[in-house]
């Protein structure tokens, strides 16, 4: 008999589950990432390819224009940087001292000259100016130039020194140090490539380093001590005579070599709007049999490097500036609200990609949208994601004003089996309740009056 009292309310129950439909606002997760593919910091990069060089130790390709990381090859491993520590020399020359002052080149400044170096070959009581000695450092990778000009801006070397190391660690590069101003083998000089690409992004936004960068040939004015001296850049890839590893393609560069750091090459290019740096650090150069280079790997590998970047990546935009995003109801708002971006995003993708397979996050700032709403207001961000990599990030704003409604209008939920009604929902499990009650109150009397009915038969009898 009891079973038959609690069977109606089991149904009424499983009724009430089935049916019960009321919206609430989730709280999507972020994606599993550390972060995406954009900065030189990327956690990832949009290449999956491990390894396109040969002989390199550590090598980059890094799209300016976007900031993306389209490919890395051990970018936080310690590497010596030969050579590249004269972009840091220039860099730091430029911020701190003015480029037409005049250098007089001291007895004692060249007694710190390495012996047996690439120079320009300064004399004692020599006057020159800045911004000479700072070409023949970047351009020709003259030591004896970046000596001179270190002591002059620092005061001594181990001056300048400390101020190259404070701007290592203001550009956020940790796993950096300088020993020496030029580059020339030292245990107590280090680098990576991610912080190469670093410390070249920053660099390029000096007007001064980038035309120094981007220099194929400079003529030195002749001096109190020597005639005009004419020199030409390190950078095979940039010379045009050079019918071997000239590259149109190439805008900039800086070459470095040692035997325990290898042949490194750092070099900007351009091709269909993409501005490549690449980071190539430790080739190992080929020899001939009679002692000769046949192939000095930083040039070779490097071509590879920008090949591939410029075979499998293209531009494309995903936001401009006013683009219609979405709409959203507005709690006691006579309208909905639609949103739009607030600027123009190129990034960088695989040519193969098409649309279908990029997804756009949108954010509100409050899942709850309340009139009245200004029209340019920000009411959140949106994402374009390409797999786990996020590619771009706008915010969003209310492209149309919204007021308050005379007639409260109550935003529009995600809908249900009843079309997101809830009060019919409420209504439905009210009258299952009500039945539900009637339905055991029946059964009740029901057995009552069965009872009574067997106590009146039994009186009879009697």
């Amino acid at each position: 008999m009891k079973k038959l009292r609690i069977f109606p309310l089991i149904l009424t129950i499983i009724l009430m589950i089935s049916l019960l439909n009321v919206p609430v606002v989730a709280t999507e997760e972020d994606p599993a990432v550390t972060s995406g593919c954009h900065s030189v910091d990327a956690a990832m990069t949009l290449s999956t390819e491990e390894k396109i060089t040969k002989t390199a130790k550590a090598a980059i390709l890094y799209e300016l224009n976007s900031g993306t990381m389209l490919y890395a090859h051990n970018p936080d491993g310690k590497i010596y940087p030969t050579s590249m520590v004269k972009m840091m020399t220039v860099l730091v020359a430029l911020e701190n001292a003015d480029p037409d002052e005049t250098v007089t080149v001291t007895r004692s400044m060249r007694q710190q000259i390495p012996i047996g170096i690439l120079g320009i070959d300064l004399k004692t009581e020599e006057e020159i100016s800045l911004r000479d000695l700072l070409y023949c450092t970047m351009v020709a990778s003259a030591t004896d130039a970046s000596v001179v000009a270190a002591i002059h801006v620092g005061g001594s070397i181990d001056g300048f020194l400390q101020m190259m190391n404070d701007k290592a660690v203001e550009l956020g590069c940790q796993n950096t140090h300088y020993g020496n101003v030029h580059g020339l083998h030292d245990e107590n000089t280090y680098t990576t490539a991610r912080d190469i690409c670093r410390i070249t992004e920053a660099a390029l936004q000096n007007e001064e380093f980038r035309t120094m960068f981007g220099t194929a040939k400079y003529t030195v004015p002749a001096t109190n001590k020597s005639e005009e001296r004419a020199i030409k850049t390190t950078n095979n890839m940039m010379n045009e005579g050079n019918s071997k590893y000239y590259d149109k393609r190439v805008t900039g560069g800086k070459t470095g070599a040692t035997d325990q750091g290898g042949r490194c090459l750092t070099l900007t290019a351009e091709k269909d709007g993409m501005q490549i740096l690449c980071v190539l650090m430790g080739a190992t150069p080929t020899m001939a049999e009679n002692g000769s280079v046949d192939a000095y790997g930083s040039f070779e590998e490097s071509k590879i490097l920008i090949d591939y970047a410029f075979e499998n990546f293209e531009f494309r935009q995903v936001f401009f500036d006013g683009q219609s995003l979405t709409q959203y109801p507005v709690s006691n708002g006579a309208s909905h609200v639609v949103t739009q971006a607030t600027t123009s995003i190129s990034t960088v993708l695989p040519i193969d990609v098409d649309e279908t397979q990029l997804k756009w996050d949108y954010r509100l700032s409050d899942s709850n949208l309340t009139a009245p709403i200004e029209k340019g207001q920000i009411l959140g961000a949106v994402q374009v994601w390409y797999g786990t990599k996020c590619l771009a990030q706008t915010d969003m704003v209310a492209m149309n004003g919204v007021k308050i409604a005379q007639s409260p209008i109550i935003p529009e939920k995600p809908a249900g089996m009843f079309g997101g009604s809830w009060w019919i929902v409420l209504l439905i499990i009210l009258g299952l309740g009500v039945l539900a009650f009637v339905g055991i109150v029946g059964l009740r009397m029901f057995h009552i009056m069965k009872h009574q009915q067997r106590q009146r038969r039994r009186s009879r009898r009697k």
